[in-house]
């Protein structure tokens, strides 16, 4: 009810906010008195009906001139179209899932069916990754340029009871002023016991633009929670597999855990500022970023499944993160060349709540750290080649390392666009491998001599709008840290060799088309610690077209998705995180979807069939997501997006 009242609350403010005036108002380059009124300028079509020499002529704001832009200003316009590629967004991660595969609840964590080491940082990560599906990196907050108001207001069902609610809300105050909320709600219930997850993010952000350019502010405040019910997994998997009457019911299916739960929660507050100096061509920059992070496990009675513990009734581990950086560094901009260098200061503070001795191993309470970068970022554009770097380089003891992402793009003849990017990064293991203290004695540990992980990413890629995207990515690690079968984190000295060639491309004749995305992958090195399917394809056959003088826009057909049976990662509740196993494969088994969607201006409609072929398996279902865990079954999914623009 939360979620659907501050959904209701965002629209209200739009409607209030579209009464607001818009400055831009005589026509200059119209005949007499012509005026031009936007569509939300109430005042001043009322106005000009007093004067009977002044013509209204109502100008309607195309799609395109709604911006969205990150914190590094890259910027796309406002997608109303309903596309295959819009409908593979369709889920709750409001991403392309191809390369992933979710639990069987909403809001648990996803397994990753390929291999990255994606990040934007040599700052290192805190603790439970598995719950942050839903959760906004730094880069990924957006900002909004707007000449009206603008809403986005999406909605999906939950998993047998319960939704998601996605609300964006951004308008300009003055033409220099636009400022952005938004929330996202998750509640769902889940088939099997112990299985409610539950999420919320909120944020405000503040873009500002002084008059003469010289001035500019990017602000945000970003609030992120999350709580899962953990049930360690289904107790007898015969019970799943062979149901009979009994266990038809997935609810009555018994499970490891009865009383645990984890939770998570990040806030983050970021102000940026740029001064322009010298006829603007160098700007004085300044960027603060303060982040709290907290995870927490809660047990009421200790339970075998993870080993003795030194407490008899609860367990509650808590995990607290504290960071501030203060980046300080000139910019120097004209025409197509920017090049920014500056030095960054990181606090960071890494606690429990009190420190620990173990069978006369000692651990410490907290980690603090005072380090300095040397940061630089470069843009420059020749013609029809772009690039575009980073460079940052940790010159004190404890984040001594560095992180170089180089990129380029050039737009070949015949439109064909190819893009190579190189990604080279040294840096310290994320602080959950380094120290962790929990009531269950096996996972307390303490590794201050864990080395710098040393990773390298070439990715290329060549796309063309009818000939699809081809692409290949490379990675090298060495010292990989990784948690293994015994749940305790340890150092790989042989290193993660990686390949993989992706492939995907939709192709539509008349009403009828066909999308396709095929996956091949392969570890070179590194197999004992890093097991993935070879490969991944997925395949949909559509039909669309428009009806009721092009009013109504219809999109159905079939999805099928496969991936070849691995030894998929097994899911640790305690640490909210994966480690290996090898003694149950996963995957060897369709996902097979059937959508229809509608378009009415900018209401969309989604409603999807999902994972039909478990119905041919209710007697002997064997689809898992990961040891313990089954796959979702065969459900019913809908969900809405409404784009408001006045």
């Amino acid at each position: 009810m939360q979620k659907v009242f501050f959904t209701i609350l965002l629209l209200l403010i739009h409607l209030v906010a579209s009464g607001q005036i818009i400055k831009e108002k005589r026509n200059k380059g119209g005949k007499g008195n012509e005026r031009i009124i936007f569509p939300n300028d109430n005042f001043e079509r009322a106005k000009a009906k007093k004067d009977s020499l002044t013509r209204i002529k109502i100008r309607k704001l195309p799609a395109t001139d709604y911006k969205i832009f990150t914190i590094k200003n890259d910027t796309v316009a406002v997608d109303t179209t309903l596309t295959i590629r819009d409908y593979y967004r369709f889920n709750p991660l409001f991403k392309d899932d191809f390369e992933y595969l979710s639990f069987q609840n909403t809001g648990q964590p996803v397994m990753s069916l390929t291999f990255d080491v994606t990040t934007e940082d040599i700052r290192p990560g805190f603790v439970a990754d598995t719950k942050l599906t839903d959760y906004w990196k730094h880069s990924q907050i957006p900002f909004f340029k707007t000449p009206t108001p603008y809403s986005d207001l999406n909605f999906i069902n939950g998993i047998k009871q319960g939704q998601v609610v996605n609300s964006v809300f951004a308008t300009n105050i003055i033409p220099q002023l636009n400022v952005a909320a938004g929330y996202r709600g998750l509640s769902s219930l889940g088939f099997y016991q112990r299985s409610v997850a539950e999420s919320d993010r909120i944020f405000f952000n503040l873009n500002y633009i002084s008059k003469n350019k010289r001035y500019q502010l990017k602000t945000y405040y970003l609030v992120y929670n999350k709580t899962n019910e953990e049930n360690g997994g289904i107790k007898n998997v015969m019970q799943f597999e062979h149901p009979g009457d009994d266990f038809k019911d997935k609810g009555r299916i018994d499970v490891n855990l009865t009383d645990a739960q984890n939770e998570l929660k990040k806030n983050r507050f970021y102000i940026g500022q740029s001064y322009g100096i010298l006829k603007n061509k160098f700007l004085l920059v300044d960027r603060i970023t303060y982040r709290y992070n907290m995870y927490k496990f809660i047990e009421n009675n200790p339970n075998e499944l993870f080993g003795n513990s030194q407490e008899t009734n609860h367990i509650k581990d808590s995990l607290n993160l504290k960071s501030f950086e203060n980046f300080s560094g000139l910019q120097f901009k004209i025409k197509q060349f920017k090049l920014e260098s500056g030095i960054r200061f990181l606090y960071r503070f890494y606690s429990f709540e009190q420190s620990k001795t173990l069978n006369g191993q000692s651990y410490p309470k907290f980690l603090e750290y005072n380090d300095l970068l040397w940061d630089n970022q470069l843009r420059v554009k020749f013609g029809k080649l772009s690039l575009n770097g980073q460079l940052k380089i940790g010159f004190t003891n404890n984040i001594a390392g560095y992180y170089l992402n180089a990129g380029m793009t050039y737009r070949l003849p015949k439109k064909f666009v190819l893009s190579a990017r190189l990604k080279s990064i040294s840096k310290r293991p994320d602080f959950k491998f380094i120290l962790y203290q929990s009531g269950y004695d096996r996972f307390n540990w303490y590794h201050p001599e864990f080395k710098n992980e040393l990773s390298q990413k070439l990715e290329a890629e060549l796309s063309h709008k009818k000939f699809g995207t081809l692409s290949l990515n490379q990675i090298i690690v060495n010292n990989y840290t990784y948690f293994a079968q015994d749940s305790l984190p340890y150092q790989s000295t042989s290193g993660v060799k990686y390949t993989a060639l992706k492939y995907q491309n939709d192709y539509q004749y008349k009403h009828w088309g066909i999308s396709g995305d095929i996956l091949l992958q392969k570890v070179l090195g590194g197999n004992r610690i890093l097991s993935l399917p070879s490969y991944v394809v997925r395949g949909s056959l559509f039909y669309s077209h428009f009806y009721y003088q092009h009013n109504l826009y219809v999109q159905g057909g079939l999805t099928a998705k496969y991936f070849e049976a691995f030894y998929a990662k097994a899911y640790n509740p305690v640490l909210a995180d994966f480690v290996l196993q090898n003694y149950r494969k996963i995957g060897g088994y369709p996902l097979v979807d059937f959508f229809i969607n509608f378009k009415i201006k900018r209401f969309k409609l989604y409603f999807k069939l999902q994972h039909l072929n478990a119905l041919l398996k209710q007697e002997h279902p064997d689809y898992y997501v990961a040891p313990l865990h089954p796959y979702r079954d065969f459900n019913i999914r809908f969900g809405v997006r409404w784009i408001f623009f006045n």
